[in-house]
């Protein structure tokens, strides 16, 4: 017995030893660059938590039928005030349809907004790839002036594109904070669909809080303000109706959007909505070809057909500042893939060219 404690014990020492002699694995041999991970991964989690798990009935609504034509007949003036400070009146409440958008009307006055684009171009980037060096053969398409990331983080070469910070919700105010200060950037996005539950997933009224308390004083250091951006159901018109009501005082140069859906005519019929509604600039900051009502999925011609017809709508109409495509992004997470941007060889497939020329 004895023999066999001491066998054991023996044993046991060469084993301690042996770990001794070989530590831990070097860390240098393990590490790879994954700073942009790191710097973007509240932005990339932004698309990526439940992109999109959406209820099956709050986007199945259709708006009313669009004009076939896509320009404004009568174009809007392009205002020269300099400030734009939009008030509103508390909006009516209207009977809840299951086929129609039913629209909150708030009293927009005045509604003098500067100029947003960027040189004349119409088209921007949501952008969760960092640093990625295929950025300047994106930036370097003639109709791309914009870039986002779904966070207050930009990279460091913009390539000459207007990088735009965005408070996607509560768990980035403080980089927010620290970032976003004079001269980091000329335009500021609110909330990531505050009205979902998988989003940023606020009241209206906390909405208005965060606005208030973060965003609106953006405009004393030149910002252009651009609205928290809600989906494209009734849920969402109620959010932002209820949302314009709350911040009392607040200042909106423009009204962004998401939009998801199979129809290019729904597109332009609830963009022209939210336009006479409130009378602001437009900025859609995320739309695809996409159905998240549980129907049949566009085709890749299908997209091309939906792509064409909203980018000449945003081209030729006056009160559309600027659009984001959904899917410059390898995983495009749950959307339909014939929507992609970037292509397996990190250079922009056929349809981005529909869109950033």
């Amino acid at each position: 017995m004895a023999a066999l404690k001491f066998f054991n014990l023996l044993a046991l020492a060469s084993v301690a030893l042996l770990a001794i002699q070989s530590g831990p694995t070097s860390v240098n041999a393990l590490t790879t660059d994954r700073s942009h991970v790191a710097r973007y991964a509240r932005g990339h989690e932004a698309v990526a938590v439940a992109k999109r798990k959406r209820d099956s009935t709050s986007l199945s609504r259709t708006s009313t039928t669009a004009s076939s034509s896509y320009g404004d007949s009568t174009p809007t003036p392009t205002p020269t005030s300099s400030s734009s400070s939009v008030y509103y009146a508390p909006p009516t409440t209207s009977s809840t349809s299951t086929s129609d958008y039913q629209t909150p009307t708030p009293t927009p006055t005045p509604t003098s907004t500067p100029a947003s684009t960027s040189n004349g171009k119409k088209w921007g980037l949501g952008w969760p790839n960092g640093d990625a060096s295929y950025l300047s053969t994106f930036a370097a398409r003639p109709n791309v002036g914009f870039l986002y990331t779904w966070s207050p983080y930009l990279p460091t070469d913009l390539y000459g594109l207007q990088g735009i910070p965005m408070l996607w919700g509560y768990d980035q105010v403080s980089d927010f904070q620290s970032l976003v200060v004079a001269g980091y950037a000329n335009y500021v996005l609110g909330m990531n669909e505050p009205n979902e539950p998988s989003q940023s997933n606020m009241s209206p009224s906390d909405g208005a809080s965060l606005w208030q308390q973060y965003i609106n004083p953006l405009k004393d250091e030149g910002y252009y303000l651009v609205t928290p951006a809600c989906t494209n159901d009734q849920t969402g018109l109620d959010w932002m109706a209820s949302f314009f009501q709350d911040c009392s005082g607040c200042h909106f140069d423009a009204l962004a959007f998401h939009f998801y859906g199979t129809d290019a005519q729904a597109f332009i019929s609830y963009a022209t909505q939210l336009h006479d509604l409130y009378g602001l600039p437009l900025w859609v900051t995320e739309f695809a070809d996409q159905s998240f009502s549980g129907g049949a999925q566009a085709t890749q011609d299908e997209v091309f057909a939906f792509a064409s017809t909203v980018a000449n709508f945003v081209d030729s109409t006056s009160w559309f500042d600027v659009a984001f495509p959904f899917g410059v992004m390898s995983n495009l997470q749950g959307v339909n893939t014939a929507n992609s941007l970037l292509a397996g060889d990190d250079t922009p497939t056929s349809l981005a060219y529909t869109y950033f020329g």
